[in-house]
């Protein structure tokens, strides 16, 4: 039976007064390590949507997004997604799905591991009391039981037939036939192929001397099914599907396929449904399946082929499932398969370093439920953290129970946020760029309905830290009494409790003041109050637009500042402006305004160096300045269209020339050397201090082994997929699209896009995981096509122009 000691002893307590709360406490968080951001937000009666960002001694930059719901009370329903079992899907498909059927999704997270191949789930599904996968290597589920609780139990389905088979067997043997031994041989048509519409019958009795006489026979089968809408595999298994699986068995080769006609095709735990052998195909594969209908399956030479062959046509079946685990699964509403079980009992039982996005679901000692995403992969989003830290980090926040679920680019978490989102939106940030497909998730949901009047005011701050004298945005949205988005009732009238910590206008506009602190902002608006916090923090690290420029005499360049706090490689943004900062620089290289608008100087015909300075309350940075580009000229590109673009860069050492004074521009660059040009156009990056990516084909020895490591290390190269990263191998035209997208998004860089539209006369050429990176690529004007049309995705890339796409990059950036 489920373990019951999981059900809750404590409510969540519904508060009228709604708020935005955000902490910057600098908490410490076990697994997570130090917060240098919270934010936490009530999002249903019961339900609380918060962020952590936090800097781990050893994995540097964390993002968790997590939601804490009470299940029990019935408001908000677990649902487990599935749609066929061959397809893949957004979550966001599955709320569009969810709101179909009449309910309103609060938060998703994406479910069990699968197989990519084919979209099937690792483990057990079950939604709506319904099997909609045995699942290819079931362990243990997450079940949510009719009762409003939730727990980690086996899995334990036995899936069984009872049917009758019709054979021929040898009645009497030949005389004088001393050779003849196969008296009371099975005899089936489908045992050599062929399709049976009736397999009752009597055979011809030959009557010659010497022949052997047959009758028909009929006898009860009790078979074991084992795989419940799951491909065949090597197990050469017995496989049963339904309409779940899709529309038809997709199976291949020579299989035995058994088409059964029920009233009812819906599998459930410990019962039985009944059939009628509607047609047995033998010799066959990828049978359709109908709403009405289920299949059975097996491979020509399996223990079953034969039985299965000489089912009787018009008989009937019954197939049974079977709770042989105890786990009570026959009052499971909803049922998930796990990856990796992290927690058990408030113990951490798992292991594991390496760093990588997760999503884990878990269960706290009060029966609520959390569904946990950390994003990872991405340097300047969060780095992501190994399964011993992911456990610790489930056990802070109290789960007693705590499973791994599908993570890495599948990882992403949706919410909806109450007054401001209408319907569940993506919260996180997937490794990838992209959102990726999966097979299942779980969603939150209910289906009350309720008016349009505004029960809830919703504050939101555009950041929820600030320096002192810096300005907010404040926004209030209006929601009813299930939190769902409705118009104002009127205007909204703000106050800070304390006025030392700052002002608000009546447009919303915070002006933070010169003590720091926690500044509680209050809003009305009719009846309803709510409440946000800004933190002012003067302890800030100053970052620059540009952290090193290269420019003409004469010319000019802003430079922008932020302002984050932060460590262990780990920072969040501070509300800031540039008029808060002191602006200096050396006399030799130009002039620089109060805004951070420098001058280069104009007075010298060589080249000036000097430095940019700027200054925040005993913090300082420097910027290093070339006035003049100190332009490298090899031998071989004096006449080259690419002489500036070459030249340039290696006065700056972001590239290097080939030997000899010799720089190769048309010869091809490898996959390790445009890495080394990304590694070596970003400021600061100390590529020997990456841990290994753990490709087989880069070695210790190897010169580009750290530069790898770095582009592995900060989601910029994912390798070739079989655990090989082909480092010498000549880079395409796409995959150096794919890994400069990749590089502005680990260094949270934006590529502008032109506007303009961009095609190609090969698109339909460009591989399917390159085809959004080319085109933001081309459409940030970076990497363009051919003069005849084509852009040549798998063509190589050659050194000249790789040299123009990372000069590019370099202006886009602000470094020339």
């Amino acid at each position: 039976m489920k373990n019951q000691t999981g059900k809750r002893a404590a409510s969540f307590v519904l508060v009228c007064l709604i708020s935005f709360v955000s902490l910057t406490g600098f908490n410490s968080y076990s697994g997570l390590g130090t917060a240098y951001y919270e934010s936490s937000m009530e999002i249903f009666t019961g339900a609380k949507y918060s962020e952590i960002i936090s800097g781990h001694s050893a994995n540097g930059l964390q993002h968790a997004h997590y939601v804490e719901a009470d299940i029990e009370s019935g408001d908000i329903k677990p649902i487990v997604f599935n749609g066929e079992v061959r397809g893949t899907y957004n979550i966001s498909d599955m709320i569009r799905y969810a709101s179909e059927q009449g309910y309103k999704v609060i938060a998703a997270i994406n479910g069990d591991i699968y197989d990519m191949s084919s979209g099937t789930p690792k483990g057990l599904v079950i939604h709506g009391g319904n099997i909609v996968t045995s699942g290819y290597a079931p362990d243990r589920v997450i079940a949510f039981y009719n009762d409003g609780t939730a727990d980690l139990v086996p899995a334990k389905l036995s899936y069984t037939l009872k049917g009758t088979i019709s054979y021929q067997q040898e009645v009497q043997q030949p005389q004088n036939d001393a050779d003849a031994d196969n008296s009371g041989d099975m005899q089936t048509d489908g045992a050599a192929g062929g399709n049976t519409e009736n397999g009752a019958g009597t055979s011809e009795n030959v009557q010659q001397t010497g022949d052997p006489v047959y009758e028909w026979h009929d006898d009860e089968w009790n078979g074991k099914i084992d795989f419940f809408n799951v491909p065949q595999g090597a197990a050469n298994g017995l496989h049963l599907y339904n309409r779940h699986y899709s529309s038809s068995t997709k199976t291949s080769g020579t299989c035995a396929e058994v088409v059964i006609e029920c009233k009812d095709i819906q599998l459930r735990v410990n019962d039985t449904i009944k059939g009628t052998v509607k047609q047995v195909n033998t010799a066959t594969n990828n049978t359709p399946i109908s709403d009405n209908t289920v299949v059975l399956s097996t491979v020509y030479g399996s223990a079953t082929y034969n039985y299965l062959s000489a089912l009787k046509v018009g008989s009937e079946i019954e197939i049974s499932v079977e709770d042989a685990g105890n786990a009570d699964l026959e009052n499971a509403g909803e049922c998930i398969g796990i990856y990796y079980s992290l927690v058990e009992n408030g113990r951490n039982v798992t292991s594991g370093t390496a760093a990588n996005p997760r999503t884990a679901l878990g269960i706290k000692e009060d029966g609520s439920i959390v569904l946990f995403e950390l994003d990872g992969r991405q340097a300047a989003v969060s780095k992501g953290l190994g399964l011993y830290d992911l456990a610790d980090a489930m056990i802070e926040l109290g789960c007693e129970t705590a499973v791994n679920l599908d993570g890495g680019g599948s990882s992403v978490i949706y919410v909806r946020q109450p007054g401001k989102d209408a319907n569940a939106v993506r919260q996180s940030s997937p490794s990838s760029g992209s959102e990726r497909k999966v097979a299942n998730g779980i969603l939150l949901a209910y289906k009350d309905n309720s008016g349009n009047s505004m029960e809830h005011l919703n504050v939101y701050p555009a950041l929820t830290l600030a320096m002192p004298g810096a300005k907010v945005q404040l926004s209030a949205y209006a929601s009813n009494e299930l939190y769902e988005k409705t118009s104002l009732g009127g205007s909204v009238k703000y106050s800070v409790e304390d006025s030392d910590y700052g002002t608000v206008s009546d447009d919303g506009i915070f002006t933070a003041g010169s003590k720091t602190g926690k500044a509680v902002i209050e809003a009305k608006s009719g009846k309803s109050t709510g409440r946000t916090e800004v933190e002012i923090v003067d302890d800030i690290v100053i970052v620059p637009s540009v952290t090193k420029l290269t420019i003409e005499p004469g010319e000019t360049r802003d430079i922008n500042v932020t302002a984050r706090v932060g460590d262990y490689g780990a920072s969040v943004p501070v509300n800031s402006s540039d008029d808060l900062f002191t602006f200096k620089c050396d006399e030799n290289i130009g002039t620089i305004d109060e805004l951070g608008v420098f001058t280069a100087s104009t007075s010298s015909a060589a080249a000036q160096s000097g430095n940019i300075y700027i200054e925040y309350n005993n913090n300082s940075v420097k910027i290093p300045v070339q006035v003049g580009a100190y332009i490298v000229e090899f031998a071989d590109t004096a006449k080259h269209w690419a002489k500036t673009y070459i030249g340039t860069l290696a006065g700056m050492k972001i590239l290097d020339g080939m030997g000899d004074n010799m720089f190769a521009p048309d010869g091809s660059l490898t996959r390790a050397q445009f890495v080394a040009m990304l590694a070596k156009m970003t400021d600061g990056a100390d590529v020997s201090a990456s841990a290994a990516a753990g490709f087989t084909d880069v070695q210790e020895k190897d010169w580009y082994c750290g530069y790898v490591n770095w582009g592995y290390e900060n989601g910029i190269v994912n390798g070739m997929g079989d655990g090989t990263f082909s480092p010498n191998t000549s880079i395409t035209r796409e995959q150096m699209a794919v890994m400069l997208c990749n590089y502005a998004r680990s260094v949270g860089f934006v590529l502008p896009q032109t506007g303009n539209v961009v095609s190609f006369s090969d698109a339909a050429s460009v591989s399917s995981w390159a085809t959004d990176y080319v085109a933001t690529a081309a459409g940030a004007g970076i990497i363009n096509g051919f003069d005849t049309g084509d852009f040549k995705p798998q063509g190589v890339a050659t050194r000249a122009q790789a040299a123009t796409v990372i000069y590019k990059m370099c202006q886009i950036r602000g470094i020339l």
